[in-house]
């Protein structure tokens, strides 16, 4: 499936990156809180938040920051599970900043009392999370990409998905594409949103 992509504008024009077409900022139809932005797909479920979050320094480790974070967001730590991390290297920030990624699944409680799981819920949803460490500016850049799995929602070519074989199916390959544009694209253009930031 090819994704076009549009230039979008954060937090007031401060952070701009490139986001697939069909994402629709969420600030219009309800209210997000300052410091994040929320892009829903309009023709799906999926999600694209970037948050700005007070730099973790307990743990002390980036890496150790990375899962604070995925834990930070998740519901329910029992049906989570981490497959990958890696470093990240995004376009527009200097290598020396710390960037990192996981790409994770969790997945919702079973439903109680023999009751059935109300429709459209998620067998798992895949998380792709994205972090970026401004040391300067005390603050860390978290990009999470949401994509639910929803049976009858994976298109019927899609292999048997299976994240231990490393098949992860087309909605979360989509996620992948969206996290590497996100990756190029990415840029803050007025540091002065962070506090603290050098001018």
């Amino acid at each position: 499936m090819t994704l076009d992509f549009k230039p979008v504008e954060l937090f007031g024009g401060a952070i701009v990156a490139h986001i697939p077409n069909s994402y629709a900022d969420v600030s219009n139809i309800r209210e997000v809180p300052d410091h994040q932005e929320i892009y829903l797909d309009a023709s799906g479920f999926s999600s694209v938040i970037i948050e700005l979050a007070e730099r973790v320094t307990q743990p002390p480790t980036d890496e150790e920051a990375l899962k604070f974070h995925f834990e930070d967001i998740v519901d329910d730590h029992d049906t989570s599970r981490i497959w990958r991390t890696d470093a990240a290297h995004l376009a527009h920030f200097s290598p020396d900043t710390p960037c990192y990624t996981l790409l994770a699944t969790t997945a919702p409680p079973p439903p109680s009392n023999g009751n059935a799981a109300r429709p459209l819920t998620p067998t798992f949803t895949c998380v792709i999370l994205t972090l970026i460490r401004l040391i300067p500016q005390a603050t860390d850049v978290v990009v999470t990409i949401n994509i639910p799995h929803i049976p009858g929602q994976q298109e019927p070519s899609d292999p048997t998905v299976d994240f231990e074989q490393g098949k992860f199916g087309s909605l979360v390959e989509e996620g992948v594409r969206i996290r590497d544009e996100v990756w190029k694209s990415l840029e803050v253009k007025d540091w002065g949103l962070f506090a603290g930031a050098d001018e």
